[in-house]
């Protein structure tokens, strides 16, 4: 059952069941839930349902309502998904429980194989929209550089560069690959916004770990609110603002994770970001193909 549940303020731990329909939400008794914060409005906002979407709209509300990192417009429709977080006052809340539909269509035939290999059934809805034009342009770079004649360490240097500019919030990027027969990553191409290409680049090995284990993507938009207990350390450690990770998967195989995160900075990443990383896992899952066939070729020639 999709619900509010509330991670701070006067609430804090009190969830509320979303029962469809629509639901009011503000100081006021009247509310269908009442969050009782003196620095909310009597009304603040709405959540509505439009088939299995969920949508917010403030409702004029005096200090206004924030999704992650975002003002919302009054009056207008914002839509909503699973760990989505409002800001209203000095309260904090997320959206949890949300249904996933199963999305099966991929629209660009370079990255399908890998897409598809990458838990269909934990895609977004949204996956099933086309790219947007800063996802294409980048498959469009890559898509050239495919053609040109470059060392690995050339060609990855230039998929950071690219990543680097798709996303503008990133401090530190790194791709992994994993060696699935040892279990054991053997190799990190990285890259930091305030440092040379290669540099040694921090990342939270929990993280990767965790993605390479599960196969599945991660986003942290607020590693204040939405670490595990066991990331939290290293997460503070590190000044991990907010984080995103993507296996690399080819023919059901683990190649690797593409790792980036944002210093200090809370909600740099958005849905969005995510899935560009997620369809830019698939030319690297190609690239790495290509590299480990070279390296067969050789080998069996010599």
């Amino acid at each position: 059952m999709p619900k509010l549940t509330v991670i701070k303020g006067p609430m804090e731990g009190l969830n509320f069941e979303l029962m469809g329909g629509t639901v009011f939400v503000g100081r006021s008794s009247k509310n269908d839930i009442q969050i009782k914060d003196s620095t909310i409005s009597r009304k603040q906002f709405k959540i509505f349902t439009i088939g299995n979407k969920f949508f917010i709209e403030d409702l004029k509300s005096t200090n206004g309502t924030l999704i992650n990192d975002e003002m919302i417009t009054p009056g207008d429709g914002y839509e909503m998904s699973e760990g989505d977080t409002i800001f209203i006052g000095n309260t904090v809340l997320r959206l949890v429980e949300v249904p996933v539909e199963k999305v099966v269509d991929v629209t660009d035939s370079m990255i399908q194989d890998s897409e598809s290999d990458l838990n269909k059934k934990d895609l977004l809805p949204e996956e099933r929209r086309s790219k947007s034009p800063r996802t294409l342009e980048l498959i469009s770079k890559v898509s050239e550089l495919l053609r040109e004649t470059l060392s690995i360490n050339e060609i990855f240097e230039k998929l950071l560069e690219y990543l680097m500019e798709a996303l503008p919030r990133v401090d530190r990027i790194a791709i992994l690959l994993y060696d699935d027969q040892k279990g054991d990553i053997k190799e990190v191409f990285s890259k930091s916004r305030k440092g040379p290409w290669d540099e040694a680049v921090r990342y939270s090995r929990t993280i990767v770990g965790r993605v390479l284990e599960e196969g599945k993507a991660i986003r942290m938009s607020n590693t204040d609110y939405e670490a595990p207990d066991d990331f939290s350390e290293s997460m503070s450690t590190m000044q991990i603002g907010s984080a995103m990770c993507v296996p690399v998967i080819s023919h059901t195989v683990m190649r690797g994770a593409i790792y980036v995160d944002s210093i200090h900075v809370p909600y740099g990443f958005r849905k969005d970001d995510l899935l560009l990383l997620k369809s830019f896992s698939g030319p690297v899952a190609v690239i790495i193909e290509n590299e480990m066939l070279s390296l067969k070729l050789k080998g069996d020639s010599s």
